[in-house]
């Protein structure tokens, strides 16, 4: 009896195995490239279909080049969850190498599901010409072009051109113009039904830029059929979005920025509680200074990049230490040395001054909240960071991922603190919204998000299965110390040389040992540990 259930058991897994129900592939995926001829650095699109034929969601897809002579110049925005049966067509645009000569483009995609899996398996290998010579036409030419920047919130003209060099007329099928993030088409030609052969077609495009800085590539996409066969190809155009609120009038700003607007307008920059503890009145008069700021962002095409201007200023102009003795910035600005809260109060006022939402931000715990300033300026991609002290400007995200936020984590969750939005309007006390839950709300996820995308693509699956082999605490305790590498190259290095055991129980190890502990304000202090700089 022994022996004929272990035959049993033996026919039902391989009835299983075969019928796909434990192995069954998550999706279908094709490869294509749109040349196979290119001029040295020029771009070629790599284009890939994944059909999901699995059983759950799937939620990301990484490419790995083979070779890394080619390089990544924009990746695709994969949907938030692409459902089972349903089908997208990516395109990752790729630059050429330099050197003349023939070229394997050896690819590979890694799939992600719901339910936090890695799939791989998806192979791809095109042969590639790097060549000065001028590649053979193809079937279908296309061409984009278009203005090479657009200022924020207004529109502009793209035109697609399409000629068919063959002799019989092709049928467009579709025609998808993949934008900048926040961009949107106002007005569109119809696509023609046919292009007859030796044709030309042009179509425009309208499209709107949004009030934020972008830079990248928009892409066409074209799928057309040549008597019963379908192909595609795809066109691109490189495209910058300039955004400069500070010569926007305040009904620009007010669409712009919606609810966020009275962050400019603001009369006052902290609350009662300072006002009192520093006898002192934190108002914020933009008149008088806008024009030294305007000098100082002169050049800038963003937020962030005006943010930069300002601390690159302010780090170069005052010595900083830890004494406060004002709360206006009209009476910070002139003097020599200044308090790192001092710092964030007039680099605040200043961003203001120039028309863009900021805040004080600081931690609180029952009476005090004047501790650990930093200041929150507000993008069309949510908060952003400008910590003075550790010379940092970011997202929050970013800023998540630095290695100055696991000692506030630790404030927050063993110390009782909260982090709080200073918001006053009558100077009476304490007059501050708790965000404690902007930067605590799916923590592990937007670490994991940060960490994935500073390591290259192959490694990638690597940061996964040591993620899966640890605990909640110790997840978090590992994405602390990845985020907290000095440089891309250094985390790569590590995640290079040592195994996924490694990691895992270097991890654990550490984790064990300083969890009970008060952790340092750096944490690359704890990532040098770990990467056996000391």
């Amino acid at each position: 009896m022994g022996m004929e259930k272990k035959l049993l058991t033996l026919a039902i897994v391989l009835l299983v195995v075969t019928s796909g129900c434990l192995f069954k592939p998550p999706a279908e995926v094709r490869f294509s490239i749109d040349r196979t001829t290119v001029p040295p650095g020029g771009t070629l699109h790599l284009m890939v279909l994944v059909n999901n034929t699995g059983k759950v969601g799937l939620t990301g897809a990484t490419l790995v080049l083979g070779d890394d002579n080619f390089q990544i110049l924009q990746e695709p925005r994969f949907p938030d969850v692409l459902p089972v049966g349903k089908a997208i067509q990516l395109v990752w645009i790729l630059r050429a190498p330099f050197r003349p000569g023939y070229y394997n483009l050896k690819v590979s995609l890694e799939l992600t599901d719901e339910l936090k899996r890695t799939w791989t398996g998806f192979y791809g290998q095109f042969r590639v010409l790097v060549s000065e010579e001028a590649p053979l036409p193809g079937e279908v030419e296309l061409n984009i072009t278009g203005p090479g920047e657009i200022q924020a919130g207004k529109t502009a003209v793209i035109t697609v051109t399409m000629r068919n060099t063959l002799e019989i007329p092709v049928t467009p099928v579709d025609l998808r113009l993949d934008l900048l993030k926040g961009m949107v088409v106002v007005g569109a030609d119809t696509l023609p039904e046919k292009i007859p052969g030796g044709g030309k077609v042009a179509l425009k495009y309208t499209v709107k830029a949004p009030y934020a800085h972008r830079e990248g590539y928009i892409s066409a996409i074209l799928r057309y059929r040549v008597e019963n066969t379908e192909r595609s190809i795809v066109g691109s155009l490189p495209v910058e979005v300039v955004w400069t609120p500070w010569n926007e009038d305040e009904d620009v700003l007010r669409e712009a920025y919606g609810l966020k607007y009275h962050w400019i307008v603001d009369r006052y920059l902290v609350d009662g509680y300072w006002a009192e503890k520093y006898n002192s009145t934190p108002v914020f008069e933009g008149g008088e200074l806008r024009n030294l700021t305007m000098g100082i962002v002169a050049g800038s095409k963003s937020e962030r990049q005006a943010a930069e201007s300002i601390l690159r200023w302010m780090t170069g102009r005052y010595s900083l230490g830890d004494t406060t003795s004002t709360l206006e910035p009209a009476k910070i600005l002139p003097q020599d040395r200044i308090s790192y809260a001092e710092g964030q109060i007039l680099l605040t006022a200043m961003l203001r001054s120039i028309n863009i939402p900021a805040r004080i931000v600081t931690l609180y715990r029952g009476l005090d909240c004047t501790k650990r300033p930093i200041t929150e300026f507000y993008t069309a991609d949510g908060w952003h960071v400008v910590d003075i002290k550790h010379d940092f400007v970011g997202s929050l995200d970013e800023y998540l991922a630095s290695p100055y936020f696991p000692r506030l984590y630790q404030l927050i969750t063993e110390d009782g603190y909260h982090i709080v939005a200073q918001n006053p309007v009558r100077l009476e006390g304490h007059e501050h919204v708790d965000v404690t839950g902007d930067f605590m709300a799916n923590l592990e996820d937007r670490l994991l998000a940060v960490v994935k995308s500073r390591l290259r693509p192959e490694l990638r699956s690597k940061l996964m299965v040591v993620m899966n082999d640890l605990d909640e605490n110790e997840r978090l305790y590992a994405l602390f110390l990845f985020s907290s590498a000095p440089s891309e190259e250094e985390l790569n290095r590590v995640f290079e040389e040592y195994s996924a055991k490694r990691i895992e129980k270097n991890v654990k190890t550490m984790y064990e040992f300083y969890r009970g502990m008060e952790w340092s304000d750096d944490f690359t202090r704890y990532w040098r540990i770990f990467a056996g700089e000391v």
